[in-house]
Protein backbone atom coordinates (compact mmCIF):
# COMPACT_ATOMS: atom_id res chain seq x y z
CA UNK A 1 0.00 0.00 0.00
CA UNK A 2 1.04 3.23 -0.57
CA UNK A 3 0.65 6.36 1.57
CA UNK A 4 -1.73 9.09 0.36
CA UNK A 5 -2.45 12.86 1.76
CA UNK A 6 -5.64 14.51 0.78
CA UNK A 7 -5.73 18.30 1.39
CA UNK A 8 -9.01 20.00 0.47
CA UNK A 9 -10.49 23.13 2.16
CA UNK A 10 -14.16 21.92 1.56
CA UNK A 11 -15.56 19.44 4.41
CA UNK A 12 -17.63 18.14 2.36
CA UNK A 13 -15.14 17.21 -0.45
CA UNK A 14 -12.39 15.81 1.87
CA UNK A 15 -14.40 13.91 4.17
CA UNK A 16 -16.46 11.93 1.20
CA UNK A 17 -12.99 11.30 -0.24
CA UNK A 18 -11.27 10.33 3.18
CA UNK A 19 -14.41 8.03 4.09
CA UNK A 20 -16.02 6.86 1.14
CA UNK A 21 -13.78 6.36 -1.84
CA UNK A 22 -12.06 2.66 -1.76
CA UNK A 23 -8.53 4.05 -1.76
CA UNK A 24 -7.04 0.02 -0.60
CA UNK A 25 -8.86 -1.52 -3.98
CA UNK A 26 -6.41 0.96 -5.67
CA UNK A 27 -3.38 -0.05 -3.46
CA UNK A 28 -2.90 3.05 -1.49
CA UNK A 29 -3.72 3.71 2.10
CA UNK A 30 -5.48 7.39 3.29
CA UNK A 31 -3.55 8.33 6.57
CA UNK A 32 -3.94 11.89 6.99
CA UNK A 33 -6.39 14.49 5.39
CA UNK A 34 -6.08 18.18 6.20
CA UNK A 35 -8.04 21.61 5.10
CA UNK A 36 -4.94 23.77 4.11
CA UNK A 37 -1.86 23.65 2.87
CA UNK A 38 0.93 24.15 5.78
CA UNK A 39 -0.64 21.07 8.12
CA UNK A 40 0.02 18.75 5.23
CA UNK A 41 3.16 20.15 4.78
CA UNK A 42 4.12 19.65 8.58
CA UNK A 43 2.72 16.34 8.44
CA UNK A 44 4.43 15.20 5.61
CA UNK A 45 7.98 16.78 6.61
CA UNK A 46 7.31 13.87 9.42
CA UNK A 47 6.02 11.14 7.86
CA UNK A 48 6.13 9.03 4.82
CA UNK A 49 3.66 10.47 1.74
CA UNK A 50 3.69 8.61 -1.68
CA UNK A 51 1.05 10.92 -2.61
CA UNK A 52 -0.45 14.28 -2.15
CA UNK A 53 -3.82 14.55 -3.36
CA UNK A 54 -4.46 17.89 -3.59
CA UNK A 55 -7.22 21.27 -4.31
CA UNK A 56 -5.55 24.16 -5.17
CA UNK A 57 -7.39 27.52 -4.03
CA UNK A 58 -7.02 27.20 -0.28
CA UNK A 59 -6.63 29.93 3.18
CA UNK A 60 -3.20 31.03 3.37
CA UNK A 61 -1.17 28.65 1.82
CA UNK A 62 -2.17 27.19 -1.74
CA UNK A 63 -2.15 23.38 -3.30
CA UNK A 64 0.89 24.94 -5.45
CA UNK A 65 2.87 26.58 -2.35
CA UNK A 66 2.53 22.91 -1.13
CA UNK A 67 3.72 21.31 -4.16
CA UNK A 68 6.52 23.73 -4.41
CA UNK A 69 7.88 23.23 -0.90
CA UNK A 70 7.59 19.40 -1.17
CA UNK A 71 8.76 20.00 -4.56
CA UNK A 72 12.21 20.51 -3.13
CA UNK A 73 12.35 18.31 -0.53
CA UNK A 74 14.59 14.96 -1.09
CA UNK A 75 12.55 12.09 -1.92
CA UNK A 76 9.56 14.33 -2.84
CA UNK A 77 5.85 12.71 -2.94
CA UNK A 78 4.05 12.32 -6.50
CA UNK A 79 1.22 14.64 -6.61
CA UNK A 80 -2.50 14.70 -8.24
CA UNK A 81 -4.66 18.10 -8.25
CA UNK A 82 -8.30 18.22 -8.03
CA UNK A 83 -9.68 21.66 -8.41
CA UNK A 84 -12.74 23.36 -9.73
CA UNK A 85 -10.65 25.50 -11.86
CA UNK A 86 -9.09 24.34 -15.72
CA UNK A 87 -7.51 27.56 -16.22
CA UNK A 88 -4.72 27.14 -18.05
CA UNK A 89 -2.14 28.86 -16.17
CA UNK A 90 -2.94 26.35 -13.53
CA UNK A 91 -2.19 23.63 -15.94
CA UNK A 92 1.40 24.89 -17.01
CA UNK A 93 2.44 25.32 -13.61
CA UNK A 94 1.41 21.78 -12.51
CA UNK A 95 3.54 20.71 -15.62
CA UNK A 96 6.24 22.75 -14.14
CA UNK A 97 6.25 20.14 -10.79
CA UNK A 98 5.85 17.07 -12.61
CA UNK A 99 2.00 16.96 -11.43
CA UNK A 100 1.06 13.33 -12.23
CA UNK A 101 -2.50 14.50 -12.97
CA UNK A 102 -4.75 17.55 -12.65
CA UNK A 103 -8.68 16.21 -12.17
CA UNK A 104 -11.32 19.13 -12.56
CA UNK A 105 -14.49 19.30 -10.00
CA UNK A 106 -16.78 17.47 -10.07
CA UNK A 107 -15.11 14.44 -10.50
CA UNK A 108 -16.37 11.15 -10.94
CA UNK A 109 -15.69 7.92 -9.46
CA UNK A 110 -14.10 6.52 -12.67
CA UNK A 111 -12.15 9.48 -13.15
CA UNK A 112 -10.35 9.64 -9.96
CA UNK A 113 -9.88 5.96 -10.25
CA UNK A 114 -8.65 5.67 -13.78
CA UNK A 115 -6.02 8.72 -11.98
CA UNK A 116 -4.80 6.91 -9.55
CA UNK A 117 -4.16 3.83 -11.42
CA UNK A 118 -1.98 5.42 -13.35
CA UNK A 119 0.02 6.74 -10.52
CA UNK A 120 0.46 3.54 -8.78
CA UNK A 121 1.71 2.19 -12.09
CA UNK A 122 4.48 4.92 -11.92
CA UNK A 123 4.95 4.30 -8.48
CA UNK A 124 5.42 0.62 -9.14
CA UNK A 125 7.61 1.37 -11.69
CA UNK A 126 9.85 3.82 -9.97
CA UNK A 127 10.38 0.84 -7.34
CA UNK A 128 11.48 -1.60 -10.19
CA UNK A 129 13.53 1.17 -12.11
CA UNK A 130 14.66 3.88 -10.61
CA UNK A 131 15.66 2.93 -7.21
CA UNK A 132 18.57 0.22 -7.78
CA UNK A 133 19.59 1.81 -10.34
CA UNK A 134 20.38 4.97 -8.24
CA UNK A 135 20.98 4.31 -4.69
CA UNK A 136 24.38 3.66 -4.50
CA UNK A 137 25.56 6.67 -5.77
CA UNK A 138 24.54 10.27 -4.26
CA UNK A 139 25.78 11.89 -7.66
CA UNK A 140 23.31 9.79 -9.93
CA UNK A 141 20.22 10.02 -6.95
CA UNK A 142 20.78 14.19 -7.67
CA UNK A 143 21.08 13.86 -11.56
CA UNK A 144 17.41 12.06 -11.42
CA UNK A 145 16.09 14.62 -9.15
CA UNK A 146 17.07 17.72 -11.79
CA UNK A 147 15.80 15.53 -14.64
CA UNK A 148 12.25 15.39 -12.33
CA UNK A 149 12.24 18.89 -11.61
CA UNK A 150 13.75 20.39 -15.21
CA UNK A 151 12.50 17.63 -17.73
CA UNK A 152 11.56 20.08 -20.24
CA UNK A 153 14.62 22.38 -19.52
CA UNK A 154 17.19 20.26 -18.72
CA UNK A 155 20.03 18.72 -20.91
CA UNK A 156 23.09 16.69 -20.11
CA UNK A 157 24.83 20.06 -20.55
CA UNK A 158 23.19 21.72 -17.97
CA UNK A 159 22.66 19.15 -15.26
CA UNK A 160 26.41 18.75 -15.12
CA UNK A 161 26.58 22.50 -14.47
CA UNK A 162 24.33 22.33 -11.91
CA UNK A 163 26.26 19.39 -10.25
CA UNK A 164 29.97 20.52 -11.09
CA UNK A 165 30.95 17.84 -12.90
CA UNK A 166 32.18 16.66 -16.48
CA UNK A 167 29.72 16.02 -18.68
CA UNK A 168 31.38 13.12 -20.54
CA UNK A 169 31.77 11.60 -17.02
CA UNK A 170 28.36 11.84 -15.91
CA UNK A 171 27.43 10.53 -19.13
CA UNK A 172 29.38 7.67 -18.50
CA UNK A 173 28.25 6.96 -15.04
CA UNK A 174 24.61 7.80 -15.56
CA UNK A 175 24.91 4.87 -18.03
CA UNK A 176 26.57 2.59 -16.10
CA UNK A 177 24.36 3.13 -12.43
CA UNK A 178 21.09 3.28 -14.49
CA UNK A 179 21.53 1.11 -17.70
CA UNK A 180 20.49 3.93 -19.66
CA UNK A 181 22.13 6.76 -21.55
CA UNK A 182 20.87 10.12 -19.93
CA UNK A 183 19.24 11.20 -23.64
CA UNK A 184 17.28 7.97 -23.43
CA UNK A 185 16.43 8.33 -19.92
CA UNK A 186 15.10 12.51 -20.56
CA UNK A 187 13.22 11.45 -23.69
CA UNK A 188 11.32 9.19 -21.23
CA UNK A 189 10.58 10.97 -18.78
CA UNK A 190 8.93 13.97 -21.38
CA UNK A 191 7.45 11.38 -23.37
CA UNK A 192 5.96 10.16 -19.77
CA UNK A 193 4.88 13.79 -19.29
CA UNK A 194 3.16 13.81 -22.59
CA UNK A 195 0.95 10.95 -21.82
CA UNK A 196 -0.24 12.66 -18.74
CA UNK A 197 -1.04 15.48 -20.17
CA UNK A 198 -3.25 13.51 -23.52
CA UNK A 199 -5.12 11.30 -20.82
CA UNK A 200 -5.75 14.61 -18.82
CA UNK A 201 -9.47 15.67 -19.09
CA UNK A 202 -8.25 19.06 -20.01
CA UNK A 203 -8.00 18.43 -23.68
CA UNK A 204 -4.13 19.89 -24.48
CA UNK A 205 -3.42 20.44 -28.00
CA UNK A 206 0.13 19.05 -29.38
CA UNK A 207 1.95 22.82 -29.00
CA UNK A 208 1.12 23.15 -25.13
CA UNK A 209 2.49 19.39 -25.26
CA UNK A 210 5.08 20.23 -26.78
CA UNK A 211 6.23 23.33 -25.01
CA UNK A 212 5.77 21.56 -21.61
CA UNK A 213 8.25 18.89 -22.78
CA UNK A 214 10.70 21.23 -23.68
CA UNK A 215 10.29 21.01 -27.59
CA UNK A 216 10.34 23.81 -29.62
CA UNK A 217 8.99 22.46 -32.64
CA UNK A 218 5.52 20.65 -32.87
CA UNK A 219 6.54 18.63 -35.59
CA UNK A 220 9.70 17.24 -34.06
CA UNK A 221 7.55 16.32 -30.51
CA UNK A 222 5.26 14.77 -32.75
CA UNK A 223 7.78 12.80 -34.50
CA UNK A 224 9.44 11.89 -31.63
CA UNK A 225 6.44 10.55 -29.88
CA UNK A 226 5.13 8.87 -32.36
CA UNK A 227 8.75 7.06 -32.84
CA UNK A 228 8.29 6.25 -29.12
CA UNK A 229 4.71 5.03 -29.03
CA UNK A 230 4.26 3.69 -32.37
CA UNK A 231 1.46 5.85 -33.08
CA UNK A 232 0.54 9.79 -33.46
CA UNK A 233 -0.61 11.92 -30.23
CA UNK A 234 -3.94 12.37 -31.72
CA UNK A 235 -4.63 8.06 -32.33
CA UNK A 236 -3.04 7.79 -28.96
CA UNK A 237 -5.52 10.28 -27.63
CA UNK A 238 -8.27 8.47 -28.84
CA UNK A 239 -7.12 4.98 -28.06
CA UNK A 240 -7.62 6.16 -24.74
CA UNK A 241 -11.07 7.82 -25.08
CA UNK A 242 -11.85 4.66 -26.53
CA UNK A 243 -10.48 2.48 -24.09
CA UNK A 244 -12.45 4.72 -21.40
CA UNK A 245 -15.39 4.55 -22.96
CA UNK A 246 -15.69 0.92 -23.29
Amino acid sequence: MYNLIIVEDEDEVRNGLMEFFPWEKFGFHAVAAFDNGRAALEYCRKNKVDVVLTDIRMPFFSGFDLIRELASEQDPPLFCIMTAYSDFEYAKEAIRYSVQDYIVKPASFDEISSSFLRIKERLDSAKVTIVPANNDNPLISQALEIIERKTASCTLSSVSAELGVNSSHLSRLFKEKTGENFQSYLIKQKMRIAVSMLESHIGYKNNDIAAATGYSDVQNFCRIFTKYYGVSPQQYRKNFLRGQNA
